[in-house]
C-alpha cells in the first residue's frame, strides 16, 4: 500500500512539472540589450579564465568584450608547461 501511495505522489509531482514547463512556454521574455552607442559608462567587459591539464600544467587566458556592439575586443590564451619551468 505504501509503494502505491509513493508511486502515485511521484507521477503527480512529475505532472505538475511537466504542466508548469508546457504553461512557462506561453510566456515570452525580453532578450538582453547592449548599451547604446554613445555610452562610455561600463562598455567592456573582462574575463579571465584557467583550467588544470594535470599535474604537469594549465591553460589560461582572458577575452575583452565590448559591451555596446556585443563583439570581442581583445582575447588571449596560453598553457603553462610545469615541468619545463621547473628545469630552468
Amino acid at each position: 500500500m505504501k509503494t502505491d501511495l509513493f508511486t502515485k505522489v511521484l507521477l503527480s509531482l512529475i505532472v505538475v512539472l511537466l504542466a508548469l514547463n508546457l504553461i512557462s512556454n506561453f510566456f515570452n521574455t525580453k532578450p538582453a540589450m547592449a548599451l547604446p552607442e554613445n555610452s562610455q559608462t561600463g562598455r567592456y567587459q573582462i574575463s579571465s579564465w584557467a583550467a588544470s591539464i594535470g599535474t604537469y600544467g594549465h591553460h589560461s587566458g582572458y577575452f575583452i568584450v565590448d559591451t555596446a556592439t556585443g563583439k570581442i575586443f581583445d582575447s588571449h590564451e596560453e598553457a603553462h608547461d610545469i615541468t619545463k619551468e621547473r628545469t630552468k
